[in-house]
């Protein structure tokens, strides 16, 4: 039987709980033949389970044609949507055995069973990504997290080829046509979107740490680039890590990390077998914190091997939980046991920020939530639920202690493995490691949506502190006043340097005095959140404010440093300092900035600035501004790392021709900075940009870059150059294949929208303002999400930073909120984030 076309395929909380109340004692046991150059593979899968129950059930099944399909071992004609397979009620038994026996093709849009085929050398490259509701693309199953079960794997693949699953292979023997049959053992309990398969020409390198196998696998094309020593390391350091703070070894055998082409995530955990997107394997010179950044994901994915592998949330409610445990434990082992110490900077610059834009958004929600149904959790990996989980529980282990936050984890690893549970059971679990009852700080932390402000109010008598409080403000769509365990940063002038106290406090109302403050010597500056133990936003006093702006880089502290840049930029937001005074500020104070790293974060944020907050005819100006300040600083650096964050945020600041071509001439050699070299995405992006400018010359230097990367990165940048030209014919023709076939995977379709939206090309782009509006309800009825949401988040006209543009968004969002939730939600945010650009530029302006 061939599939009917599919309605919405989404599996809703009460359909999932009402499965997980009949079923049990699941096993999988699933051959797939995999067949070279072919659009699709055949599968055949015998499932076992007992059911307590009645009537009606149904297996997710998402494929092309069901050949065979047999229950209790006779044959049932099936019943079936495309992603819906009924197991009629009568048919069934307490104890029951399904086979099926399927056809089906290979995804191109990085979920399900995704196909890939090398540019550089044409070998084929298959890879699964499942989370949250796609496994059932590979195989019919049950596909919810609180039905775990066995799988036992044979898959018949090119000889050539390596294949790898979530367990050991047990046996490779010769099959057929120059093919290999593959038998894995039978893995242990684990939920469906964990499972993982992996299979083409990978190359690879092996190691042992003690008992555990570790596998590293990459395409062919990539080999050259992989950084083996480090992969190793960080490995080594986290698997020691997380064994001694839970308590608890690694329990799932080997440890396999596959680098997959077009990957839709940074990466995702499946059991043993954890998957990552191929940004981490680095063609270009990293700095180093890209190398943090990367080491900080492969200890998050390695963390949810105990805490959301072994231990799985119950259904995706607390997803949030998951996420959020990960992340902070990723950046304790990353400061705790590998060599990258610095970072809760880097928490505090990249997750805490994304929490605290996304918890000023219309759609904020709290942290643990209702979520309907798989659609629903679709949108909520968001940074609510990965930084702000993460933020809440660094602050949750600030006031319980670490040792008995780590008796917590442990005691749930204990109780609960190969199994589920809820967050009533993890905070059941933490309450018995540390004594402290949680059950009021859960209910205004993880109940309550948004965030609170907290400042300072303090006087001097002479050159002493006379007083000092702390006050707590909420918006009044969320008024919750929430407990808060702080520092308090005194700065102050001492023998021509600067020196910080610190002075613990908390607060739990709407001000608090400090009496520990009292007679202690007047500070030049006060921070509330000294360290960055708290998630609250900082409203710095006027005095604060003034002496940061001039005297940033004297404050030995790198922390407090990033946390005053950050507060300055929320500042910008919330319009209480000019998007062009926080550009002066940068353009004064960044390049004596001693961290390269803390310098990137501030020109991410200039950047934006720049794109969103500056108003329109000021553009060219601050951008030549920003631009020659990165210019002068390149030429003044003399390390890698330094000249590689200049060089890119010329590249991004550039407004002009003749900015333009100053970069021209670096990547020609026209123009020559003592030990620079301008790596091959730098050469592609001035490439791009001279295109999107119209600029003389474009289309020779691109031509150039194309024979220069002939790489599948070469491939994408190509496309979002051809749509970057400032062309009518080649902009209704992108727009008519958008909406039309693509252009052959979802990641090249991707990378073509990315090229379309050019700020300079306003007049040109004028009549799409309207076909985007126009044409995005039926995109969202009749695509898939991971379509809608690339389709939605590139072509939306956000760039336009005018009012016409939004109220046409929110003409749109009144007209489909009822029928199409998610498109509801995307609008909400940008909308709210337009509005807010708006507000922002009028300041500027001002």
């Amino acid at each position: 039987m061939t599939a009917l076309a599919a309605a919405r395929d989404v599996l809703t909380q009460s359909e999932a709980e009402a499965r997980a109340a009949r079923m049990s004692n699941c096993t999988y046991t699933l051959a797939l033949s995999l067949t070279r150059g072919s659009p699709a593979y055949d599968g055949d899968v015998t499932v076992t389970f007992d059911d307590s129950g009645s009537g009606d059930t149904f297996f997710d099944f998402r494929g092309k044609t069901i050949h065979a399909f047999t229950i209790n071992g006779a044959a049932v004609e099936p019943d079936w949507t495309g992603y819906r397979l009924t197991l009629p009620g009568h048919a069934l038994s307490t104890r029951n055995t399904i086979h099926i026996r399927y056809t089906n093709d290979y995804d191109h849009q990085g979920d399900g069973f995704h196909q890939f085929s090398d540019p550089e050398d044409g070998e084929e490259y298959l890879y699964t990504n499942f989370e949250p509701y796609e496994s059932h693309r590979l195989f019919p199953q049950f596909d919810q997290p609180d039905i775990k079960a066995t799988y036992s794997l044979m898959v018949s693949a090119p000889d050539e080829w390596a294949v790898i699953t979530n367990a050991r292979e047990l046996s490779a023997t010769p099959d057929a046509d120059g093919r290999t049959l593959h038998q894995y053992e039978t893995t242990k309990r684990f939920s469906t979107y964990l499972v993982c398969l992996c299979a083409g020409p990978f190359d690879r390198f092996q190691d042992r740490h003690g008992d555990i196998e570790l596998g590293f696998y990459y395409r062919k094309s990539l080999t050259q680039y992989v950084d083996r020593d480090e992969l190793v390391t960080i490995t080594r350091q986290g698997l020691d890590f997380y064994a001694d703070f839970f308590g608890l070894a690694y329990p799932f055998g080997k440890y396999d990390q596959i680098f997959c082409p077009e990957n839709n995530a940074g990466a995702m955990e499946n059991v043993a077998a954890v998957t990552f997107n191929e940004q981490f394997i680095y063609r270009d010179p990293p700095t180093d914190s890209q190398r943090r950044r990367r080491a900080e994901v492969i200890l998050h994915e390695m963390a949810h091997m105990w805490f959301g592998d072994l231990v799985t949330m119950r259904w995706w409610n607390d997803l949030w939980l998951n996420e959020s445990f990960a992340t902070y434990m990723s950046y304790l082992a990353m400061t705790s046991a590998t060599r990258f110490t610095s970072g809760w900077q880097d928490f505090n610059a990249g997750m805490k920020n994304w929490a605290y834009r996304q918890d000023q958004l219309v759609t904020t929600h709290p942290i643990s939530g209702v979520v309907e149904d798989t659609d629903q959790t679709f949108l909520n990996f968001d940074g609510i639920t990965y930084g702000k989980g993460a933020s809440v529980l660094k602050q949750l282990v600030a006031a319980i202690g670490m040792d008995g936050f780590r008796e917590g984890t442990r005691h749930y690893f204990r109780t609960y493995p190969y199994s589920n549970a809820t967050l009533a059971q993890f905070l059941a679990s933490l309450e018995a490691g540390s004594g402290a009852d949680l059950k009021e700080w859960a209910r205004l932390w993880l109940e309550t949506a948004s965030l609170n402000t907290i400042g300072t109010k303090w006087e001097a008598d002479g050159e002493r502190i006379s007083a000092l409080s702390l006050t707590q403000a909420a918006s009044p769509e969320y008024p919750t006043i929430r407990p808060h365990t702080l520092e308090i940063g005194l700065v102050r002038e001492e023998a021509g340097s600067l020196t910080v106290e610190s002075l613990p406090a908390a607060i739990r109302a709407a001000q608090v005095d400090v009496p520990a403050a009292i007679g202690r010597a007047k500070p030049s500056l006060v921070f509330p959140n000294f360290n960055d133990h708290g998630y609250f936003k900082v409203a710095l006093d006027a005095e604060s404010v003034a002496f940061a702006r001039e005297n940033m880089e004297r404050i030995d502290d790198p922390l407090l440093r990033n946390l005053l840049w950050a507060s300055l930029w929320s500042m910008v937001r919330d319009q209480q300092l000019k998007s062009t005074d926080f550009l002066a500020v940068v353009r004064e104070r960044v390049a004596k900035e001693p961290r390269i790293e803390l310098a990137e974060v501030v020109l991410s944020q200039a950047q934006t600035a720049l794109a969103r907050f500056v108003p329109e005819d000021m553009k060219e100006r601050e951008g030549h501004l920003l631009f020659a300040t990165c210019y002068e600083a390149l030429r003044a650096a003399d390390d890698g790392d330094a000249q590689i964050t200049w060089m890119r945020a010329m590249i991004a600041a550039a407004p002009n021709a003749e900015d333009i071509g100053v970069l021209a001439a670096l990547a020609d050699g026209a123009e020559a900075v003592a030990g620079l070299t301008v790596d091959q995405q730098m050469r592609w992006s001035i490439a791009i940009k001279s295109v999107g400018y119209g600029l003389p010359g474009g289309s020779a230097r691109l031509a150039a870059e194309t024979l220069r990367d002939p790489s599948d990165r070469g491939q994408r940048e190509l496309l979002r150059a051809e749509t970057s030209a400032p062309d009518a014919i080649t902009k209704a023709a992108a727009w008519e294949k958008f909406l039309g076939q693509g252009y052959g995977s979802l990641y090249l379709t991707e990378s073509a929208m990315s090229g379309f939206n050019w700020p300079r090309q306003r007049d040109l782009l004028g009549p799409y303002v309207e076909k985007f509006f126009a044409a995005t309800p039926e995109v969202f009825r009749t695509r898939d999400k991971e379509f809608y949401a690339g389709y939605f988040s590139a072509l939306f006209p956000g760039y336009r930073v005018e009012r016409a543009v939004l109220e046409r968004g929110e003409r749109l969002l009144a007209e489909t909120e009822a029928e199409l939730p998610i498109l509801a939600r995307m609008l909400k945010e940008a909308n709210d984030e337009l509005g807010r650009a708006i507000k922002c530029c009028e300041f500027a302006a001002s």
